[in-house]
């Protein structure tokens, strides 16, 4: 497969999310972000937020290449933030980026999955060691991506261990991460199983390719929204289920609970 990370390249970007951010800010007046942040990738996890939250506005807008979400902290703790990381490798990779020139070192992605897996059902949680790269933005950043391991934080409690005493069902498995939804063919699918793989999202596999990439600790956090049919002949493949709405509403508040300690 075709990389296009090159060792012996050693000159600089033509421009920078550091460049965006000093074309906004006056000198001497760039924002300082915490060195822990939530990186939502699911459309529900701000609102959820500010829902069940007492937030602060830490940015009205995040200056970048693409997205350009609003920064929250939860009052009363400063030392993370959170805000929307947006959809597919390229938009998460290039906020990530943004977020590391800020002084971001260390990220939780909390994002959704396809489930193509025995056993795993819609409203499961997955937190994934390692993340199989079929996305294109890794191989900017990683000679051989493969499977991208998560480079977790040390010495705090396990986010699997907190959401299991939240009451979720949680596995501890690996992942991939796609390009393409519509090519997540029944092959496909049975190729991923074989190596392992639960279930299939579409930025992970970037964002802890950037935390590599720049020395960054990184978690992921995956819920289950749908099922696959495994073979051909099974039941067609529907959204969620019945109490899916709820099931995912549910699930980012503990893991921003997690990050606050």
């Amino acid at each position: 497969m075709a990389n296009w990370y090159f060792p012996e390249d050693k000159t600089a970007p033509v421009f920078t999310a550091e460049n965006h951010i000093r074309r906004h800010y006056p000198p001497g007046q760039c924002p300082q972000l915490p060195e822990k942040t939530v990186l939502f990738c699911l459309g529900k996890g701000l609102p959820v937020l500010q829902e069940r939250f007492e937030t602060e506005t830490v940015l009205e807008k995040l200056t970048g290449f693409i997205t350009h979400t609003p920064v929250y902290r939860v009052k009363g703790y400063g030392g993370v933030c959170f805000l929307h990381g947006g959809y597919g490798a390229p938009q998460a990779a290039t906020t990530l980026e943004s977020f590391h020139a800020l002084g971001v070192r260390e990220v939780l992605l909390v994002g959704l999955c396809g489930a193509f897996a025995e056993g795993l059902q819609v409203g499961d949680v997955v937190v994934p060691p390692s993340i199989l790269s079929e996305e294109g933005t890794s191989r900017h950043y990683l000679e051989d991506p493969g499977f991208i391991p998560v480079p977790r934080p040390q010495g705090k409690p396990a986010l699997e261990d907190f959401l299991r005493g939240k009451g979720f069902t949680v596995t501890e498995q690996d992942t991939v991460t796609t390009d393409a939804p519509y090519r997540q063919t029944f092959y496909k699918e049975a190729l991923w199983r074989g190596q392992g793989c639960v279930g299939v999202d579409m930025e992970a596999s970037a964002v802890m390719a950037l935390c590599g990439y720049y020395g960054m600790k990184g978690t992921v956090a995956l819920m289950a929204s749908d099922k696959h049919p495994l073979h051909g002949g099974d039941k067609p493949w529907v959204w969620g289920s019945v109490d899916y709405n709820a099931l995912r509403d549910d699930f980012s508040p503990p893991c921003n609970q997690n990050s606050l300690q």
